[in-house]
């Protein structure tokens, strides 16, 4: 039995968000310097203009800043690097054929491609059969914090699907900031060697972050049999507070529970999980999601 953790457990965590608008977009309210106020102790961003990339950017000199751009046709995608992702003008008609071309284009430059919101039914949704033919998306948004649509802001089902049926997707946490009152609700917390751009991207393409709205996992290890997940501590509210633990694996099928206060829980993996993914919470409803942990039997 082999058991493929992406968290490796050494360097630091850092926290950031890939999907923020502007005023260069036109949904965008606010300027970067309300942005850099607005996500002040955040670690990295990527301001997420759509069909832009943005670089009038000297009021985040203070973050990592990530270059990116929202591709929005009838799907929405986004698109991050270090540098630019893509050369020229984009060209946003949908197409998974185009839409592919467009995310390997920018991973083989060294970034990464993520399906922005893919269940907004009331707009810019995704159809699964779609998503499997992307063979060069990093990942999907399992939460976004739009705030305007709640019932579609969670994508974590159609995640279990995609995951089952063999695509191998990490899932990501953005705001999707628009305006004042949709900032800090989800972020990505990435587990890096050095405070860097190329050393997050790189421990993202690993699976080496988590999901949070405002609880986490000091880290997830382990053994030949079983792994162990280490919920959030270094402050009373965290380590008293009651929680409630899910693992899921193949086909979304619930793989055990635990509820209490407790800080920590192994799990004897069987051999036929297919993949193993953790959603944790404590008391008042704040989260953090794992990556899925892929076992072979």
């Amino acid at each position: 039995m082999n058991i493929h953790n992406p968290y490796r457990n050494e360097g630091d965590w850092y926290r950031g968000s890939f999907h923020i608008h502007s005023k260069f977009s036109t949904c965008g309210w606010h300027n970067l310097a309300e942005l850099a106020l607005a996500y002040r102790d955040y670690d990295f961003l990527s301001i997420s203009d759509h069909d832009r990339i943005t670089t009038e950017t000297e009021e985040l000199k203070n973050h990592i800043l990530f270059r990116a751009l929202e591709v929005s046709g009838d799907c929405h995608m986004l698109l991050v690097g270090t540098g630019a992702p893509l050369e020229g003008t984009v060209d946003h008609t949908f197409s998974p054929e185009h839409y592919q071309s467009l995310a390997q284009e920018a991973v083989a430059g060294g970034g990464i491609a993520l399906a922005a919101h893919p269940v907004r039914l009331d707009g810019q949704h995704w159809q699964e059969e779609d998503l499997l033919q992307m063979s060069s998306l990093t990942g999907i948004e399992i939460f976004s914090g739009d705030g305007i649509h709640v019932e579609q802001d969670v994508g974590f089902e159609c995640w279990d699907r995609l995951l089952s049926r063999g695509q191998r997707l990490w899932g990501f946490g953005n705001d999707d900031f628009h305006h004042w009152g949709q900032e800090r609700r989800v972020w990505n917390v990435v587990h890096a060697a050095e405070r860097s751009g190329r050393s997050i991207l790189d421990a993202i393409r690993q699976g080496d972050f988590y999901v949070s709205s405002g609880f986490g996992f000091d880290r997830i290890t382990n053994d030949t049999t079983s792994i162990t997940f280490y919920l959030q501590t270094g402050a009373a509210q965290f380590e008293n507070a009651y929680k409630y633990l899910t693992l899921y694996g193949k086909d979304g099928r619930v793989l055990a529970e635990k509820t209490g206060r407790f800080t920590e829980f192994s799990y004897p993996v069987r051999g036929d999980e297919g993949y193993i993914r953790a959603e944790a919470y404590m008391n008042g409803g704040y989260g953090a999601f794992s990556q899925p942990i892929f076992v072979e039997p």
